[in-house]
């Protein structure tokens, strides 16, 4: 019985993680650590938009991606929004059609402006993701993704207190820049054969696996370092916070062997956002 149990919440956790519920839930943390930080408020319902484009977003982007590999995909989220494709196509639409109501009554025309923009940016990366990937040979699409979730989960809060920003302000949200960059760089590292075999482009793929997960090494010490000097110059908990998140990643530079079945490291990369919801009992 117990087996029997844990193979259905194993398998209610794997669909969870195909429809990237935990990246929506995540992209909350990332923006609760902007506005801890940055010391602004954002219009309540923001909360619910943030994580609804979020998971439009990516659920767009599997959808396509099991499009064009169908039944012959190597990835079990491609082949999953492949085979269930007309069902998530159902709840996209609704989605989306949610989320431009809440944005067009909740938010004012700077926010509404810069929603655009980031749209623009993310409309750009799926597009070529799926008609002109060989561009990502030239401009890494993890860069891409970076760009356009920071964009997205701290852009609104900078909007509130521009022009007031500090230096703080910026150095935080280059050390979180950091992080978030080196999660697709290692999901990268451990997806090379999927790709490989999928005909999709990444960082490792051009650049070999050692190379990514050099840089990727290089980046979160970059990112601990700046997240000492933070701690020195302002507050100990976002710092910590901050460290956190780079050592868990640190862990799946170390361990690939261990995380590599089952989509384990996944597991730590989409999680460490869900360390920032600490800032909220502070």
């Amino acid at each position: 019985m117990k087996k029997v149990i844990n193979i259905i919440l194993n398998h209610i956790f794997k669909i969870f993680q195909y429809l990237s519920i935990d990246v929506a839930i995540g992209s909350l943390g990332s923006s609760i650590l902007a506005v801890k930080v940055i010391g602004v408020k954002l219009p309540t319902l923001y909360w619910l938009i943030l994580p609804l484009c979020v998971w439009i977003i990516y659920t767009s982007d599997h959808i396509l991606d099991g499009l064009k590999v169908n039944d012959k995909a190597t990835m079990g989220r491609h082949y999953f929004h492949y085979l269930h494709r007309k069902t998530i196509t159902v709840f996209l639409v609704l989605a989306a059609a949610l989320s431009m109501v809440l944005i067009v009554l909740n938010l004012d025309n700077h926010m509404i402006f810069y929603g655009f923009f980031i749209y623009f940016i993310i409309l750009s990366y799926i597009l070529s993701n799926h008609f002109a990937n060989r561009i990502f040979k030239f401009f890494p699409r993890e860069l891409i993704i970076t760009i356009g979730y920071m964009a997205g989960t701290w852009g609104f809060a900078f909007l509130s207190k521009y022009p007031s920003i500090t230096h703080s302000d910026i150095l935080i949200f280059i050390d979180h820049f950091l992080i978030i960059l080196s999660i697709p760089l290692l999901y990268s590292i451990y997806e090379y054969d999927a790709d490989k075999n999928d005909g999709f482009i990444s960082f490792a793929t051009t650049f070999g696996i050692k190379i990514t997960g050099v840089i990727a090494f290089i980046i979160l010490t970059i990112s601990v370092s700046v997240s000492t000097v933070y701690f020195i110059l302002n507050d100990l908990f976002p710092a910590l916070i901050l460290i956190s998140m780079a050592m868990c990643l640190f862990t799946a530079i170390i361990f690939q062997k261990k995380l590599s079945s089952n989509e384990n490291y996944r597991i730590i990369g989409d999680s460490v956002n869900f360390l920032p919801f600490l800032l909220l009992i502070k």
